[in-house]
C-alpha cells in the first residue's frame, strides 16, 4: 500500500490532525531555522572581505559618438549603415 492510500484510509478527523501537525512542524522549522542561521552561520569580517574580492567588478565605459562605434547606427537614431 502506498503512503497516499494509507492517508486516504484514515478518518477525516485524523486526516485533519495529520495535516495540522505537518503545518505546525513546518512553521516551527521555519522559525527555528532562521534563528539557527543567525546564531551559527553569521559571516565573519574575513568571509565578507573574501566575498568582496571574488565579486565581479563593473567598469562603465561611455560609448563614443564617432564613426568607430561599429553598431551601424547614425547619431540621429536611424539604423542605416553606410
Amino acid at each position: 500500500m502506498s503512503l497516499l492510500q494509507v492517508f486516504r484510509n484514515l478518518s477525516p478527523k485524523t486526516r485533519i490532525g495529520v495535516g495540522l501537525g505537518l503545518l505546525a512542524w513546518g512553521f516551527v522549522g521555519l522559525q527555528l531555522s532562521d534563528r539557527a542561521e543567525e546564531r551559527y552561520f553569521k559571516p565573519t569580517e574575513e568571509d565578507v572581505a573574501a566575498l568582496r574580492e571574488l565579486a565581479p567588478r563593473i567598469t562603465v565605459v561611455e560609448r563614443g559618438s564617432g564613426s568607430g562605434s561599429g553598431n551601424g547606427q547614425k547619431t540621429d537614431g536611424t539604423n542605416n549603415p553606410e
